[in-house]
């Protein structure tokens, strides 16, 4: 098993995101074997990884994860709108912003932004544009059947988490 970390996961994922942008899932859940972390589920049509978090309170989290072998059909969701970066014109998000008064219902601005991201595509993203990047599923429970394989993926992203939070905080556990 090939774990990787940091921004060697990042990159890892997004040049598979660039070679096919459609139908990706991202979900995220409280971990259910291993405590404090965050479990994270990443799909597309071809393959599943499988991620471990430290937070989703802080802006740069400690993450690893490793590609796991599971069967991508399961996670072929089509209820919930898949995740991509998708293309906004802030021209048009300005103007709209601009309209809205202090006031005003904020169900009108999250209809707005809501119509907005559902109907753009999900594509590559290219410097100097602007985008949205979403939706992230956050569930109660992971989304893939903890089976023993399952387990021990977990087991060892976790190990793998702990020892990087010992090398940064001297103190941690």
């Amino acid at each position: 098993m090939d774990i990787l970390e940091g921004n060697s996961l990042a990159k890892n994922l997004f040049e598979r995101y660039s070679a096919n942008s459609r139908n990706w899932k991202f979900a995220v859940s409280v971990s259910q074997l291993n405590g404090n972390f965050y479990d994270a589920i990443v799909s597309n049509p071809n393959e599943v990884w499988q991620l471990k978090i430290d937070s989703i309170y802080k802006p740069n989290p400690l993450i690893v994860g490793t590609k796991v072998d599971v069967d991508p059909a399961k996670y072929n969701d089509s209820t919930h709108m898949p995740f991509g970066y998708r293309k906004l014109d802030p021209n048009k998000i300005g103007k709209f912003l601009s309209n809205v008064g202090e006031d005003e219902d904020t169900n009108a601005l999250s209809s707005y932004i809501t119509s907005l991201i559902s109907s753009a595509e999900p594509e590559i993203p290219i410097p100097n544009n602007s985008y949205a990047y979403g939706p992230f599923l956050f569930t109660q429970k992971n989304p893939l059947k903890v089976d023993e394989y399952q387990k021990k993926v977990s087991d060892r992203l976790a190990s793998r988490l702990k020892d990087k939070l010992r090398v940064l905080y001297s103190s941690y556990g």
